[in-house]
């Protein structure tokens, strides 16, 4: 307990960490997004649906970034590769091994937690910018072994791949209402695990060594082991994007694992706030929605967003999420 609270004072200067007691006016201004979000289905048509799904589907890929982007200070450009991971083991537990779904799921689950702490055990022995390349290295080794292997199915990529049957709750998961609730469901378990995580005191260590990594090892924290761990969870959630992914489309290719997919789920981060519990539901909520009007109005709309990423990230200081709690602390005083 005592090395627990001088880490807090370490880090902060205080007792409290980042991720302390939050004014219950941001907290419930934030929520209300997620209430939004929630309730899409009830008020909007087929088309909304399909875009809260995809926002759903994205926050849970950038849960996962943010826990080794925003509390560990590791950024990665490889996490596609366990999102690909995740599509790629139900298809083939599914479709070549005729495995039920969810034993596919959970020895999917396993295959990513031991691949991820090989690799996390590796690229954790790297920082800065040589983390990021070697992250991006074995993402490439995975892309280039999706396109060449004969178990994914080459570069045509694997079709067929179900969704869960969820009859006996009476939800119809083939319907876009009843596949979004379920993939709400989902969400919510990681946005707990993800909360749970980030406020125990594993979470005042993660964020002790982004701060202060060397302050954090002199006082007696296995800091490699924390990494790997952080690592092993990250990817976890990101494979748990790609399994959702893969049901929505019923479909998983080598593109789900490319560094540009890897370099949206860093933009989503960004974007929502770095190192914050809500940032990546709002990240992925503004990028979908932003990228979806800009699609409409002008072919060129990958220019107006990087356009709109130059300004989020010039006058947003800490994202989106960063922007309000800024906003409402001034009015506040």
């Amino acid at each position: 307990m005592m090395a627990e609270a001088t880490l807090n004072t370490a880090v902060n200067g205080s007792g409290n960490t980042s991720v302390g007691k939050k004014s219950q006016a941001i907290w419930y201004g934030l929520a209300a997004f997620g209430i939004c979000l929630a309730a899409a289905p009830l008020a909007a048509g087929g088309y909304y649906i399909t875009l809260a799904t995809e926002i759903v589907i994205a926050a849970v890929f950038a849960l996962g970034l943010n826990l080794l982007i925003g509390y560990t200070g590791m950024v990665s450009l490889g996490h596609a590769m366990f999102f690909g991971l995740g599509g790629y083991g139900i298809g083939i537990g599914c479709t070549l091994l005729k495995a039920p779904l969810w034993v596919s799921v959970i020895v999917t689950l396993v295959a990513v937690a031991l691949v991820s702490a090989i690799i996390g055990a590796i690229c954790t022995r790297t920082k800065g910018v040589q983390f990021l390349l070697i992250t991006l290295a074995f993402s490439q080794m995975m892309y280039g072994a999706a396109i060449k292997l004969p178990w994914t199915n080459r570069s045509d990529g694997m079709s067929g791949i179900p969704r869960p049957d969820l009859g006996w709750f009476g939800v119809d998961s083939a319907s876009p209402v009843g596949f979004y609730c379920y993939t709400m469901v989902v969400f919510g378990l990681c946005l707990l695990l993800f909360w749970r995580i980030v406020t125990s005191p594993v979470g005042t260590v993660l964020v002790g060594i982004r701060e202060n990594e060397r302050r954090t090892v002199s006082m007696g924290y296995a800091v490699g082991w924390y990494k790997v761990g952080a690592f092993i969870m990250s990817a976890l959630l990101a494979s748990v994007a790609g399994i959702l992914q893969a049901q929505y489309t019923y479909f998983i290719s080598p593109d789900s694992m490319t560094w540009q997919m890897s370099g949206e789920g860093v933009l989503l981060v960004i974007i929502g706030g770095v190192g914050t519990i809500l940032g990546p539901l709002v990240g992925a909520g503004v990028f979908v929605l932003v990228k979806q009007a800009l699609s409409m109005i002008t072919e060129e709309y990958l220019l107006f967003f990087g356009i709109f990423f130059m300004i989020v990230v010039g006058f947003f200081r800490g994202g989106v999420v960063g922007a309000f709690e800024n906003l409402l602390k001034g009015r506040a005083k």
